[in-house]
Order: structure tokens, then sequence, then C-alpha cells
């Protein structure tokens, strides 16, 4: 049996931004049009002079791609200097968050592994 992938085609600044207090997020592939459950696919931006709220995720892995701009990425309580072609993983139940302490946005691609039908997002008030 031969499985048949299609291709799929997205056009720039055509997919849903969803912008929140300390982010925003453009989801380019959404569950529906990935192949297998629980992927996704969106770019992240952090606004200039922003820090994001810690968090993890219980069941998720997330794989990041850094676009374009500086910021500090902490994992587990580590920090890492983000760069473009920088490339990390956040496994499930890694602390994480991003700090953009710079004067203009900071974009990553993530792609979310594994992501659960109900939000496994857990905000960390630190």
């Amino acid at each position: 049996m031969r499985l048949l992938l299609i291709m799929k085609y997205f056009k720039v600044a055509t997919g849903s931004v969803i912008t929140k207090d300390d982010y925003s997020k453009e989801i380019i592939f959404n569950q529906d049009d990935l192949p297998g459950k629980g992927h996704l696919f969106q770019i992240v931006t952090i606004p200039p002079q922003t820090k994001q709220r810690l968090h993890y995720h219980d069941y998720q892995t997330e794989v990041f791609y850094i676009l374009e701009g500086k910021c500090s990425i902490y994992i587990n309580k580590k920090k890492f200097l983000a760069k473009p072609g920088d490339a990390f993983v956040c496994s499930p139940r890694d602390k994480h968050n991003l700090w953009n302490k710079t004067n203009k946005d900071f974009k990553l691609a993530v792609f979310k592994i594994d992501l659960p039908l109900k939000d496994d997002t857990h905000w960390i008030n630190a």
C-alpha cells in the first residue's frame, strides 16, 4: 500500500494570528493540515522589550528555529542567546520562556509535536 501525500501551500500572511500580552503567533499549518495527529506549525513573534511568561507543556515537544532578531531563551534555568539559524528543542515539562531585550521584533518558527487535544500549557507566575 502506498501513502499519497498531497503538497500543501501557504500564502504569506494568510494564517490566523493570535495576539497575547507577551507574544503573537501565526498558525501556518494546523493539526488538520499535517499528516498524523497532534502537530502544528506556527511563527511566533516576541515584541521588543518583552519578557514572555515562564511555562511548560505536559505532553508536547516544541522545536524552535530562529528566523530574525536576537533574544534570550531560558530552558530549565539555562540561558541561551538565540540568533537567526539557531535551533532548540523543548521536551515535555521543560520550563522555558523568551526575553527580547532589543528594540526589534524577535521571530521564530515553532513546530509542535504531540500536541494534545486540550491545551497542556502551564503558565508559571514568577
